[in-house]
């Protein structure tokens, strides 16, 4: 499905209420809800969003465990941090655990066993996975061509990624294939061109690895989604007013 918004203001706004709902749901259900956050700065008004209007969620917060869709490698005081970022707009504010915050070590001499040890202990399927895409449509740490692709045995992998921070920390396409859920916020003119990508019928994955997430839930402001009307007849478009 993707729910096209005027503003990106009301993208993040619906974004905010639509993970309360889907956390409440999994704790009225199992009794703990476990979310896995995107870094970048699309996601980032959401996030006050969710330290604002639903900071006193306690029951949501209180039974929320933590996890990130990738990392840099590089400290959790850096400004380059994906962790770093939702501490500062949301993890500051809300009363979760502190042991149910599972940061990606980035800062770790050594990555790959870093990654190693994420991967023993990311949960077999999440219930929620936030995710976005770059203007050359990388979705998480998987940059095109990256053999992350194929990857269907590991849930996290160290990678190198063809942009600054090169190391990185990143799920894998298993993550996404075993989420309950995965939303997609995209934002921005300059997104137009990759949500064109993934959404034409003669796009690939290898090319554009958003493409492994093409059947999530998708809120996309206007300028993002002004070249895919043609290409989305086949899902559910709403358009916000």
């Amino acid at each position: 499905m993707i729910r096209i918004f005027h503003e990106y203001e009301e993208l993040c706004r619906t974004a905010a209420e639509y993970i309360v709902t889907i956390g409440k749901r999994c704790i009225g259900k199992q009794g703990t809800f476990d979310l896995v956050l995107s870094g970048g700065k699309t996601p980032a008004e959401c996030y006050r969003i969710l330290a604002g209007r639903h900071q006193h969620e306690q029951k949501l917060w209180s039974n929320t465990h933590v996890y990130w869709s990738d990392e840099r490698c590089v400290p959790p005081t850096d400004p380059e941090s994906n962790y770093y970022m939702a501490k500062t707009t949301l993890l500051d504010f809300v009363n979760i655990p502190p042991e149910q915050i599972h940061r990606i070590p980035g800062e770790s001499p050594d990555p790959q066993a870093a990654a190693n040890q994420y991967d023993a202990k990311f949960p077999l399927s999440v219930d929620l996975l936030l995710l976005g895409i770059g203007q050359e449509g990388h979705t998480a740490s998987i940059f095109p061509f990256s053999p992350v692709i194929t990857e269907t045995k590991r849930h996290v992998v160290y990678v190198e990624a063809p942009v600054k921070p090169q190391k990185r920390i990143t799920i894998t396409p298993l993550v996404i294939a075993n989420a309950v859920e995965v939303l997609v916020l995209v934002s921005g003119e300059n997104k137009a061109h990759a949500m064109e990508q993934v959404f034409t019928e003669f796009g690939n994955v290898q090319e554009t690895p958003a493409r492994l997430i093409r059947k999530a839930v998708w809120f996309v402001d206007k300028p993002a989604a002004k070249r895919i009307a043609k290409h989305i007849s086949v899902v559910q478009s709403m358009i916000s007013r």
